[in-house]
């Protein structure tokens, strides 16, 4: 699904989707597609390099302390 920013018209997929003007004000953003998108696909991409990283207390370099 494509979508747009209602303040800047700029287009991109749902996949993809993330508020390129984060810092700026917004009256839209309350209500804004993309900046909800934006933050579930950041969380899915948290989540998919916990699950890749190292367990805690361990070693990422392969050598031991």
């Amino acid at each position: 699904m494509e979508l747009e920013c209602a303040k800047y018209k700029e287009k991109m997929s749902s996949e993809e989707a993330y508020c390129h003007h984060p810092g700026d004000y917004c009256k839209f953003r309350t209500s804004c597609i993309i900046h909800f998108m934006g933050s579930e696909n950041g969380k899915k991409n948290v989540a998919k390099s916990e699950a890749t990283a190292a367990p805690a207390g361990r070693p990422t370099s392969g050598k031991e302390l």
